[in-house]
């Protein structure tokens, strides 16, 4: 795949600023009156193959900036329990009972299921991806203890991460909760040395990919006519494996999308996209923050893989 030539990525600069003062909302009907003036807008965007890491990625702007997680910090528990399960100290096919107090607001599915009933932890972790669900993403938590989270994620060196705890859950007295926090560079590194088989053994490396190849909430393709249902039976020129967040104020997404004629040879490069201070909070499909992730995924494709359409 080409990493873009200097007059692409300097036009993708451009286009950059210009969604980033889009989010802000400027020249927007409704907010365009008042844009804020903290928005921000995070990219790191970079080929799979020739060698490029995060580190060196020929896409970066605010690549190191701290961003509210949202449900991207999933992403480092379903790390965590993987790790758990190659020491040997967990195996997927191990089940974890839901209880009437282990059901959390926000998105999911466990949440209106019947308490009292055991579930494998594979089960649990591709809900906790594929339907982003909160109350799996706690009981996961709960197995490996949130300090587990977090030596994982500093013994892979994601420093601008940090893992609060459970979601959605009460804090202690009157104190307020704080959040989770992570970088585009992290989610970008972590998805590109997953791709490479550099994280986990080869067995589970597999199941990650499955499991991120099954998602069903994502941004990315939104501005490129990403079709999922296409995808999974085989017949998309583009295929998204991806964890997305969102919160009020933030949309994030951050994963792989692969390219090309579908049977032929793709192209995979590793996007992550955060977003922060979007003056526009509806939990709605026409969501300005969604939005501007949609169209940063479809300018990065432009710079980084011109033509794929075509195949």
């Amino acid at each position: 795949m080409q990493d873009g030539t200097p007059g692409r990525l300097a036009a993708l600069a451009d286009r950059l600023e210009a969604l980033e003062r889009t989010l802000a909302g400027h020249g927007d009907p409704l907010y365009g009156a008042a844009p804020a003036a903290d928005a921000r807008l995070g990219v790191v965007a970079l080929p799979l193959d020739g060698g490029v890491t995060a580190d060196d990625a020929p896409v970066s702007r605010r690549a190191d900036e701290g961003f509210t997680a949202a449900s991207t910090i999933k992403v480092y528990v379903l790390q965590a329990l993987l790790e758990a399960v190659a020491a040997g100290e967990h195996d997927l096919s191990d089940e974890v009972e839901l209880r009437a107090d282990d059901q959390v607001t926000g998105s999911g599915v466990l949440k209106v299921l019947s308490p009292g009933t055991s579930y494998p932890l594979l089960d649990v972790a591709t809900l906790m991806i594929v339907v982003s669900d909160n109350t799996a993403t706690n009981l996961l938590i709960d197995l490996l203890g949130v300090e587990r989270v977090r030596e994982v994620v500093a013994a892979r060196g994601w420093s601008g991460t940090y893992a609060r705890g459970k979601l959605q859950a009460a804090p202690a007295g009157d104190q307020k909760p704080s959040t989770s926090r992570t970088t585009p560079r992290d989610l970008a590194d972590y998805f590109a040395r997953l791709w490479r088989g550099e994280l986990l053994p080869a067995d589970l490396t597999a199941v990650a990919k499955r499991i991120y190849l099954r998602q069903q909430f994502t941004e990315l393709g939104r501005a490129v006519g990403y079709d999922s249902y296409t995808a999974e039976i085989g017949e998309s020129p583009i295929v998204i494996a991806s964890k997305s967040g969102s919160v009020r104020g933030v949309r994030n997404d951050a994963g792989v999308i692969a390219v090309g004629a579908p049977g032929g040879e793709r192209r995979e490069l590793v996007l992550a996209v955060m977003t922060e201070g979007c003056p526009d909070r509806r939990f709605h499909a026409g969501n300005l923050g969604a939005k501007v992730v949609g169209e940063t995924a479809a300018a990065v494709l432009e710079a980084l893989a011109p033509g794929w359409a075509a195949g």
